[in-house]
Formats: C-alpha cells, sequence, structure tokens
C-alpha cells in the first residue's frame, strides 16, 4: 500500500545537488519521485525558495541553470502540483532579467485567472501581458 502524497521541502533539492551526508538519500528520494514510485506534494512556496538558496548555495548556478533544475522539479512523475502554474511561473522567472521570483508566479497567475496584480512595483512586472492598475483603484 502506498504511503499518501506528503510536502516536499526545499532542503531535499538543496542537499541532492551535494556530497554532504544527506545527498544521497535525496538522491534516491528524488529518483524515486522520478519513477513516480513515491507521491509528493511541490508548493509554489518551495520553488521560490529554491530560486533563492540554491544559487547562494551553488554560486557556479545561473539563473537558467536554477530554472532548468526547477523545471525538472516540476516534470517528476511523482510530483503533485498544478503543473502549468510553476512552469509558466519558471519561465517568466528564467526569461525575464531582474523579475523577482514572486513576481513571476503573481504574473503568472494573473494570466491564468485573467485578473490583475494590485502593487506599487508597476515596473517589475511590465512587459509581462498582465493588468497592472495604476494608480491603485480607489473608491
Amino acid at each position: 500500500m502506498r504511503e499518501p502524497p506528503g510536502r516536499l521541502d526545499t532542503n531535499v533539492f538543496i542537499h541532492a545537488q551535494t556530497n554532504d551526508r544527506c545527498g544521497e538519500e535525496c538522491r534516491r528520494f528524488l529518483r524515486a519521485l522520478e519513477l513516480g514510485t513515491v507521491q509528493a506534494v511541490l508548493d509554489p512556496i518551495v520553488l521560490h525558495e529554491v530560486s533563492y538558496a540554491l544559487p547562494r548555495y551553488l554560486q557556479q548556478l545561473t539563473r537558467p541553470d536554477v530554472a532548468a533544475y526547477m523545471l525538472v522539479m516540476v516534470g517528476l512523475d511523482g510530483v503533485i502540483a498544478d503543473k502549468g502554474l510553476p512552469v509558466d511561473t519558471i519561465k517568466r522567472w528564467r526569461d525575464t532579467p531582474g523579475l523577482a521570483f514572486v513576481y513571476a508566479y503573481l504574473a503568472a497567475v494573473a494570466a491564468t485567472r485573467t485578473c490583475p496584480v494590485y502593487t506599487k512595483n508597476v515596473r517589475e512586472l511590465q512587459g509581462q501581458g498582465i493588468t497592472v492598475p495604476d494608480p491603485l483603484p480607489a473608491l
């Protein structure tokens, strides 16, 4: 009998890229996720943390390298996620220099749901093909 899906944490993906004491265990776990013998939910907040932590931990990685790794993470057979939204987020983040991951996520959600993003960081979202009211609506 298969265990119910758990939640994935960032450190599994970070350790899998190292040779530390947890690295091999995390690589085996990710292989099980890849094969679909284990299932786990990948939350957007974990992707956000990977976008921030992985290039700080492995400084040789570029934004496109990190994005490629995150796309693999999302694509693992055992990963449960609304895969279209994270893929769109990762691609926006990868393809827009200077775009913070949170803004890539908000833009992906706004594009999917056809809704505006309310922010005073309008410039962050320029060119994302979404509505960013400026000034913010009021009574």
